[in-house]
């Protein structure tokens, strides 16, 4: 039975948070890969920081060394909001069982996910802790002790947050995006 995890997000910037997720998915869930999918535009949001090419980039970058963690540009060619119903379904012949992982920011909103019944029997949950939030036992947690935020980030760069590899690059990028709003 092949199973596979997906991780969808802006990931505007990526950072060391997103990779201890990635690490304690590969560590505690019976899965051959994660499939890391970043979003041209979350369906939620008006816009992003970085062009989703370069957020695209930065993933493979970063994971270029890894046969256990593929990055997907499903979501940034389709140039669109994509629900994440979307993209379960792109993948479901790629595994007989799917993880969807998501933070426990997402869980107050979930039900109202967009075709959230079908979308949850197509999936098993998987919530990376975060804030404190309560996490229900029905859901499969990740405890993940990295309280680092992408918004706080591309305000106030903290290298050492940046994943090595592109640290340079994404701190650059955002030091001139926010040298350009002053």
């Amino acid at each position: 039975m092949k199973k596979i995890a997906l991780f969808g997000g802006s990931f505007d910037p990526p950072h060391t948070g997103h990779i201890a997720i990635i690490e304690e998915a590969l560590e505690q869930l019976d899965i051959e890969k994660i499939v890391v999918v970043p979003a041209y535009v979350n369906p939620f949001k008006s816009g992003s920081h970085a062009p989703a090419v370069l957020r695209l980039a930065w993933l493979n970058q970063i994971f270029d060394h890894r046969s256990d963690v593929k990055i997907s540009g499903f979501e940034v060619l389709q140039e669109r909001p994509v629900r994440s119903i979307e993209t379960v379904k792109h993948f479901k012949d790629e595994a007989d069982q799917i993880y969807f992982i998501i933070g426990a920011d997402n869980l107050a909103s979930l039900t109202q996910w967009h075709r959230y019944d079908e979308l949850n029997d197509l999936v098993t949950w998987v919530v990376a802790a975060r804030d404190g939030i309560d996490v229900p036992v029905t859901f499969i947690t990740l405890d993940i002790a990295k309280p680092v935020s992408s918004t706080e980030l591309r305000e106030t760069i903290k290298i050492h947050e940046l994943p090595e590899s592109v640290a340079q690059e994404i701190t650059q990028f955002y030091k001139e995006k926010n040298a350009k709003k002053n």
